[in-house]
């Protein structure tokens, strides 16, 4: 009790630690040791070892259902979803492929290639933090006089140190404080949640560039902010661009991210849309991944899995009535043959003792008789001189009466010793009905409920329903009670305007990437609340592929707008 108690004190203490980026080797440990307890508490804190093993296998079903609803079928379904075909969108999609490219060059290649092949320099380097620790992700903020921007590219998930980052994903709360003449009010505020991991991630880079990027601006007053990141760098660029624009330099700050993780609550990503362009190509996992969104998962899995085994048993139930009634033949059966040899032995044990009372009398007749011997011999005289006198019939009506009342005699004592014999035989034969009756209650406790199963046969309830209502009821109740204990989940969201890359084959036999044509929706964001499972989830996450479709789209556009200008 005592460890258990010192356990969830620390737990409590480790949750309430600000989201900060550790500075000395003591909050390196807490900070693993937090990544320890949220990974514990979201994982086997919450899952049976039923869902533990479960989860492989629903993975699997996940990617090879058969038609599942992807996020690109979705988008191609769904009447919130817009489709987007104004060609002068061409211009806005040519700095999307300059942000993409040269991220792709900043997260894949060296720093010196990265520089010589985006056309820049060495002075164009303002800062660059180019390895990654735990909440310290690797950025560069670089000046391009080019397009008079100051661009802060934020590497994602590359080392073991970016996957804690990552894994520390527990919601905190995220403030966003709204600028009235060039101010921050504390009354104009956002409220909401964010990735842990990633909100101080996002402080750490606010704390080290916000100098260079003011004595910049300072040299430069007509360049803007442009914050560009992929993957983890896209969520935790989002969530910088939130802090930056608090500041009055850099409240015309923009940002735009590729593959987005999902990083804030609902309500705080809606506010972003001004400001941040998310870009989600196809089947890409990582914006419907966070731990609102596992945890529905597993939910998902423990409900197919209780209505499998449901499933399983009305399958089964419906053959069971032959069996069961070849069983319950077979149990009255032996019943029976109990029952028999019982009165068998009932009947030995009488039939033994009306043979013992009848010895009894007969050898009691016998004594006497013998006693009366000498007393005939003395007055055997006079006896025939009495008897006659007597005529024949008196003589033969005096004996059959005293025959008969000897008979009576014997009758009733026979008649007492089998009614006794008898009731003993019940009353036993009674007690062990009775215990055979416990006996199957015992072995079989569904007997007990028998009255209330025959109530519901009545009412056309079979009993793998009553069961399933039965877990039912026990799943609202645990409900009830766990979301009393529980705090209130927070699901989280890529933030601002979400544009959706969903590659359409050209022809109903086209499965070539190459012949396919790309369509571009602005999608909703409730769509990425739910973690989409698919073959290509992880291929479509990378920048390669993200640049291969975003360039198709161009071309498609381009020839459509030559088409209609010719």
């Amino acid at each position: 009790m005592i460890l258990s108690r010192a356990i969830k004190k620390a737990a409590g203490k480790l949750e309430k630690r600000p989201a900060e980026a550790p500075k000395t080797s003591m909050d390196m440990v807490f900070t693993l040791a937090e990544a320890i307890r949220f990974g514990y508490a979201e994982t086997l804190g919450k899952w049976d070892l039923t869902d533990l093993f479960d989860l492989p296998r629903a993975i699997i079903h996940g990617i090879m259902e058969k038609g599942k609803k992807t996020l690109a079928i979705e988008c191609n379904e769904r009447d919130d979803c817009v489709q987007l075909t104004d060609p002068e969108l061409l211009k806005e999609l040519y700095d999307l492929k300059k942000c993409l490219t040269r991220t792709m060059l900043f997260s894949n290649r060296r720093f010196r290639s990265f520089l010589f092949a985006a056309g820049f320099v060495k002075e164009d380097v303002v800062l660059r933090k180019r390895r990654a620790r735990i909440l310290k992700p690797a950025f560069t903020v670089i000046r391009d006089k080019e397009s008079k921007c100051l661009f802060v590219f934020i590497r994602g998930t590359q080392e073991v140190k970016d996957c804690l980052t990552d894994v520390i994903g527990a919601p905190v709360s995220f403030n966003h404080f709204l600028c009235s003449d060039g101010e921050p009010k504390r009354k104009n505020v956002i409220s909401g949640h964010g990735h842990r991991g990633m909100v101080g991630s996002a402080r750490w880079i606010k704390k080290h560039c916000t100098p260079k990027l003011l004595d910049e601006l300072r040299h430069y007053p007509d360049f803007q902010v442009k914050i560009v990141g992929h993957s983890l760098g896209g969520g935790t660029a989002a969530l910088l661009t939130y802090m930056l624009r608090e500041i009055k330099q850099f409240a015309s700050c923009t940002c735009v991210t590729f593959g987005s993780a999902a990083c804030m609550s609902m309500e705080m990503a809606e506010f972003g849309k001004p400001f941040i362009t998310s870009i989600v190509n196809s089947d890409d996992l990582v914006p419907t991944l966070s731990a609102s969104s596992v945890h529905d998962f597993i939910h998902e899995v423990r409900i197919k899995r209780k209505k499998l085994i449901t499933s399983a048993y009305n399958a089964i139930g419906s053959r069971v009535p032959f069996a069961k009634a070849i069983a319950d033949r077979a149990v009255s059966r032996g019943t029976e043959v109990v029952m028999s040899s019982k009165q068998r032995t009932r009947s030995l044990i009488s039939w033994t003792r009306r043979e013992k009372t009848a010895a009894l009398t007969s050898s009691k007749s016998a004594n006497m008789a013998e006693a009366s011997e000498p007393l005939d011999k003395s007055y055997e005289a006079s006896e025939e001189l009495i008897i006659s006198e007597f005529t024949s019939d008196e003589d033969d009506g005096s004996k059959s009466t005293s025959e008969e009342s000897d008979n009576d005699g014997v009758d009733e004592e026979e008649e007492q010793i089998s009614s006794a014999t008898h009731n003993t035989a019940n009353d036993e034969m009674n007690q062990y009905l009775k215990e055979l009756q416990l006996e199957e209650q015992n072995d079989n406790p569904k007997i007990n409920g028998g009255k209330e199963k025959e109530a519901a046969r009545k009412k056309g309830i079979t009993e793998a329903e009553m069961k399933y209502e039965g877990v039912r009821i026990e799943e609202r109740a645990g409900s009830t009670e766990a979301t009393s204990e529980k705090p209130a989940k927070h699901h989280l969201y890529p933030s601002g305007r979400i544009l959706h890359l969903v590659p359409v084959p050209s022809s109903e036999n086209s499965d070539d990437a190459d012949e396919k044509r790309v369509v571009l929706y602005e999608t909703p964001r409730e769509m990425y609340g739910k973690l989409r499972l698919s073959i290509r989830m992880t291929v479509d996450h990378k920048t390669k592929r993200y640049l291969k479709v975003l360039q198709q789209l161009i071309n498609q556009l381009e020839k459509e707008k030559s088409h209609y200008g010719a």
